[in-house]
């Protein structure tokens, strides 16, 4: 079954843009284009919508930003953002938003949007009524955006080795970096962002790849020369892991 999906933006151009995107996914059904949201927030009642494309604009004195209206929305609706700037992204990041859309983006990168609401209503286990987990039929990249250096930075996941945190901050070392990238998050927030298949946390402060692990002894992995130490809260879920692989 298909995901229904909805347009809230003011500008007409983008609203086409995401429309004929839509068009491009078989396994998207858009059920409404809105510029205003307060009539997107009635229809929403009476139309069952998992997944919003909301755009970020000023609004004046009195009126509901694209903010507000997804705030207004109950689970399981998820939202992908969709804005000029990285102004807003860590605000709408917080608000628990699948993806945010910056610029002229790309197919390809809408994709990656609309690949982590399936991903994200596999996880639920069908949640709604009908639903059935449509098939990927077409491979992207994975991203992530992360604010570092008062810069939002689009990172390949597959570039990640390991993540260390450190107080209030995270560190992530990626391939082929000698500096790690240092970013005002907690360690359960990135942990929530990254996909449970690729990576695991064996520690408060460490969050590895999967496919970066060389080795593995009683208290520590190996990671790009780096021994990361297993925590004890965290040993089961290693051990878990463990009793997965394939091993002669």
């Amino acid at each position: 079954m298909n995901l229904n999906c909805a347009i809230l933006h003011a500008n007409e151009k983008m609203v086409r843009t995401l429309e004929t995107y839509i068009g491009k996914v078989p396994f998207l059904s858009l059920c409404g284009k809105y510029t205003n949201p307060q009539e997107a927030l009635k229809d929403y009642y009476e139309t069952k919508v998992e997944v919003y494309f909301v755009g970020i604009s000023p609004v004046e004195d009195g009126g509901v930003s694209g903010m507000d209206f997804s705030r207004m929305l109950t689970m399981p609706t998820r939202v992908v953002f969709v804005s000029d700037s990285g102004q807003y992204a860590a605000e709408c990041f917080r608000l628990d938003a699948l993806d945010y859309l910056q610029g002229d983006f790309d197919f390809s990168i809408f994709f990656q949007a609309v690949n982590k609401a399936t991903r994200w209503f596999a996880l639920q286990g069908g949640l709604m009524s009908g639903y059935t987990a449509p098939k990927i039929v077409e491979e992207v990249p994975k991203v992530m955006y992360i604010r570092s250096d008062n810069r939002i930075m689009r990172l390949e996941l597959d570039e990640i080795n390991y993540i260390e945190g450190l107080g209030d901050y995270v560190k992530i070392f990626c391939k082929g970096s000698a500096k790690p990238i240092l970013s005002l998050c907690s360690m359960k927030y990135i942990e929530e962002k990254l996909p449970a298949d690729e990576f695991i946390r064996v520690h408060r402060s460490f969050i590895v790849r999967k496919n970066c692990i060389a080795a593995i002894s009683r208290s520590t992995l190996l990671v790009e020369k780096k021994d990361v130490p297993i925590g004890d809260a965290y040993r089961d879920r290693v051990k878990h892991y463990i009793s997965r692989l394939s091993m002669l």
